[in-house]
């Protein structure tokens, strides 16, 4: 199993899309249907996706089994609002998008390990205080994690719920051993 980081290089991640619409197409078939065709789901995803590799503060890093795309994980780190002013006292925020792993993948002790040990060593290094991330309400397991993370829910919408939390207790409750066993301490 290996993890490639392709932040910042679009070209090499557009040809990937299909894959990663694959995985994410399967895991979310059952969570939380959308009542679209395949097709539909297929188009609107690509269509995004494509809008998100234009912003610079996306981080796309991509798990392989050998030449097999097993999962992923999107986020973004900022230093600032949504309306691009600075926070205060430079403060980072950790925004976790998405996380998807094929099924055979899922609780393989290695494929999420990697993938979340990369997300949270990057918002550790870069000064990040603060989590935040929407999950849905039919996903159980992702809520789990977030929970097991010290993150919790801010605020209700339709579809899910927005958590948040302190980046220093996702780091001491969820990140430390996955960090020291895949990257080495930090410290």
């Amino acid at each position: 199993m290996t993890i490639h980081d392709f932040t910042g290089r679009k070209s090499e991640i557009e040809p990937l899309l299909p894959c990663m619409f694959d995985i994410i197409s399967r895991n979310m078939r059952e969570i939380a249907p959308t009542g679209n065709t395949l097709e539909e789901d297929r188009i609107s995803w690509t269509r995004a996706m494509q809008e998100e590799l234009q912003n610079p503060d996306k981080h796309w890093v991509l798990a392989f089994d050998g030449e097999a795309l097993v999962g992923y994980v999107l986020y973004r780190i900022e230093n600032h609002s949504a309306l691009r002013a600075p926070l205060p006292g430079g403060e980072c925020i950790l925004h976790m998008d998405e996380i998807q792993i094929e099924k055979a993948y899922q609780g393989d002790g290695e494929t999420f390990p990697l993938l979340m040990g990369k997300m949270l060593y990057d918002a550790k290094e870069a000064g990040a205080r603060t989590v935040h991330t929407h999950v849905n309400k039919q996903n159980a397991k992702s809520q789990g994690i977030v929970r097991a993370m010290g993150l919790r829910i801010v605020k209700e919408k339709p579809c899910g719920f927005i958590y948040e939390g302190k980046a220093k207790d996702a780091y001491t409750r969820f990140g430390k051993n996955i960090i020291y066993e895949v990257y080495g301490a930090l410290e």
